[in-house]
């Protein structure tokens, strides 16, 4: 994954560090491709409880997630962010941004929601991230 996070906000350094151990330590395992086809599982398993993923689909503990590669964060309009995300969501959800913040979404904002989570296994990280790209 090519790395394409910009940020400006005051957490920039936490962000760009999250960002940073998710493109380069937590990269996919050697050689070995995202399977979007697993990612829908590992979506199913870990995120649906919290996430829908069609269009159309409501928001629920957390926002709708269809087509959200290439959109603003914090940009569903309907959702209702916590203040700590409003604050410091200023990026495009890129799959580099979307890995890390499955992987580290308290690192990159201090007091989000979603910091409660405790992460999505390694292993399926980049199968959700692919998963996530196909759904535009």
């Amino acid at each position: 994954m090519e790395l394409r996070f910009r940020c400006i906000t005051r957490g920039a350094a936490a962000i760009a560090a999250a960002v940073c151990v998710g493109a380069v330590c937590l990269g996919a395992a050697a050689g070995q491709a995202a399977d979007v086809e697993k990612g829908k599982a590992a979506f199913t398993r870990q995120c649906l409880v919290c996430h829908t993923i069609e269009k159309g689909d409501p928001d629920r503990f957390g926002p709708n997630l269809s087509g959200i590669v290439g959109k603003k964060a914090g940009s569903a309009p309907e959702f209702a962010y916590t203040r700590a995300f409003k604050t410091a969501a200023n990026w495009e959800w890129t799959e580099d941004a979307l890995a890390s913040w499955i992987m580290f979404p308290g690192v990159m904002v201090p007091g989000t929601a979603m910091g409660i989570f405790q992460g999505v296994a390694e292993r399926d990280r980049d199968d959700i991230v692919a998963y996530l790209a196909s759904k535009k």
